[in-house]
Parts: C-alpha cells; sequence; structure tokens
C-alpha cells in the first residue's frame, strides 16, 4: 500500500513538471508572436563581407536589432541592400546613417546606425513602402578603398627615401655630424667662459640694484636743480622783458638821435688815434731832434704842426 502512495506521488509530480513545461512554452511562443518588429533598408556600395543573417545592429553601440536578409538590389546591381530588423521605438530619424564596422578581430561584422538629432522628425514609410536609412562608408572601408592611393604614396616615399640615402647624401650627412661634434665640443670648451660671464653679469646686476636707490635719489636732485635754474631763467627772461618794456622809449630815441652823435665821436675819435700815431712815428725816429727842435733838413717834416712850431722857434 506504502508503495503504490509512492508511485502516484511520483507520477503527479511528472504531470505537474510536464504541464508547467508546456505553459512556458505556450507563454514564450505568444510573447514571440506578439513581438513586433520595424524593418528598414539600406543599400551599401562597398562589400559586405563578414555580414550575415542574424548579425546585430547597434544604435550608437547599444542592441537594437537583427540583420535579415541580404541581397543585390534588383534596381542597381552595383548596390547590396540589407534589410534591418529593428525592436519598436528605436529612434531612427531621418538624418540617422548606417555603416558597416568589424566586430572585433573575430572577422565578423556589424550594422551601426548614428546620427539624428532630437529635432529631426522620425522616419516613416512613404505609400506603404520599406523606408529607407542613408548609409556611409564606414572607417574600414575606407581604408580599404584608399589603400591603393596608400600604397602608391608609401611607393613614391620609399623611392623619395632611397633618393635621400644615396652615397652623396650619406656622406653630405655624416659630414655634417662630424661638424655638430665639433661644434659640441667648442661649446663644451665655451662653458666656463659663458657660466664666469654669467656670473659677471649677476655680481653687475647685484651692483646695480644696490646703486638704484642712490642712482634716482642723484636724478630726482639733479631733476630739482634743472627745475630751479628754469625757474630762475624764466624769472630773469620775465625781468628783462619788463626792462624792455619800460626803456623802449628812450632806446627808441637813442638809435634816432644818439647813434649820429656815437658815429661822430667814433670818426673823432679815429682822427686822434692818426695823429696820436704819427707822433709816436716821430719820437720813435728821432726824439731828441722832434722835442728840442730842429729845421727842415734835419729830417722832420715841416707840414706836421707840431714840428713846424719847434722849427720857427729855433730860428
Amino acid at each position: 500500500m506504502e508503495t503504490r502512495a509512492n508511485y502516484v506521488l511520483v507520477g503527479s509530480s511528472v504531470l505537474a513538471a510536464i504541464l508547467a513545461i508546456v505553459i512556458f512554452i505556450f507563454w514564450l511562443g505568444r510573447s514571440q508572436f506578439n513581438h513586433a518588429e520595424d524593418v528598414y533598408y539600406t543599400y551599401f556600395t562597398g562589400s559586405v563581407a563578414g555580414l550575415s543573417t542574424g548579425s546585430p545592429v547597434r544604435y550608437r553601440g547599444v542592441p537594437v536589432g537583427t540583420v535579415g536578409n541580404i541581397e543585390i538590389d534588383p534596381q542597381n546591381v552595383e548596390r547590396i541592400r540589407v534589410t534591418l530588423n529593428l525592436t519598436p521605438n528605436t529612434p531612427v530619424k531621418v538624418d540617422s546613417v548606417a555603416s558597416l564596422e568589424m566586430a572585433g578581430i573575430t572577422g565578423g561584422s556589424y550594422v551601426e546606425l548614428s546620427g539624428g538629432t532630437q529635432a529631426s522628425p522620425a522616419l516613416v514609410a512613404q505609400d506603404d513602402k520599406v523606408p529607407v536609412i542613408q548609409s556611409e562608408n564606414s572607417s574600414l572601408q575606407s581604408i580599404v578603398d584608399d589603400a591603393p592611393k596608400l600604397l602608391g604614396k608609401l611607393t613614391e616615399l620609399a623611392n623619395s627615401a632611397n633618393d635621400a640615402l644615396s652615397a652623396e647624401n650619406v656622406k653630405a650627412l655624416s659630414d655634417m655630424l662630424v661638424h655638430l661634434q665639433n661644434v659640441s665640443a667648442n661649446l663644451d670648451a665655451l662653458a666656463p667662459d659663458a657660466r664666469q660671464a654669467i656670473g659677471n653679469l649677476n655680481i653687475l646686476s647685484n651692483e646695480l640694484r644696490g646703486d638704484m636707490p642712490k642712482l634716482m635719489t642723484s636724478l630726482h636732485d639733479d631733476t630739482a636743480s634743472i627745475k630751479g635754474a628754469a625757474d630762475e631763467f624764466h624769472h630773469v627772461a620775465t625781468t628783462a622783458d619788463a626792462m624792455l618794456e619800460e626803456n623802449r622809449g628812450p632806446l627808441r630815441q637813442f638809435t634816432g638821435n644818439g647813434l649820429s652823435q656815437v658815429s661822430s665821436l667814433v670818426t673823432q675819435l679815429r682822427q686822434l688815434t692818426d695823429t696820436l700815431t704819427r707822433v709816436a712815428d716821430h719820437l720813435d725816429r728821432d726824439p731828441q731832434r722832434y722835442l728840442f727842435g730842429g729845421g727842415a733838413s734835419a729830417g722832420v717834416d715841416p707840414n706836421q704842426p707840431i714840428g713846424a712850431t719847434h722849427a720857427g722857434a729855433t730860428r
């Protein structure tokens, strides 16, 4: 009786577990059936190697769906049409852009959605057609497309390097290095003198810093003296101007009448000077005969007044 009760318990447990599994499967299938997806197209003009159905679609790094069909565009064989199955409410905007990116080092690819601003309207279907997300070349695709140009540039660079490393250029470079070594040695030899010069400059700077207050004081005193002299000169100029103003009338009279009298006086003084000169000449030639008398034969000029007077007194 006890054994039969155990069988009933085990059977009931198994039936309950089977029922729970059936209910879970039914719920999971219902949730999957009720889960709707937003479908978009995007077109790539380059290679989509590494991209496959089920590859992830990410919006700025966040998973938002998977890749559906990958096929050649029926209307343009130069493009590849990729179907994107995105979760509802994915913020796909008119200015959103799809690009093909590499998924690490595994070699797989995924679709990256980027762009799209808050103010931009949402991308919706037109005339019941599947909306198309604009595409651009990825960084990897750009590198692949530019690879031939890059190889050409590298070839040109290698050729230029070969030309630059010719025997003549290598010799010139070696000579330049030797000259640089010589210059460096000369600079090392000049280092003590340079240090001494810097020390002298520091000493001179310290001395100037110490003498600067005295120099500024002396400069201040000299400035005060110059200012005082300027004030004295201004005072003298003012006094002279006042004196000229007070004696303007007498000066005018002097220039009118006094100058003619001065001219007459100068003429008389000139005549007196000539007379004195002649007397001096006679005294120098024969002072005794000139002073005590003598005839014309004695060498005295009878035309001179003094000579004539002395000659008459002798007769």
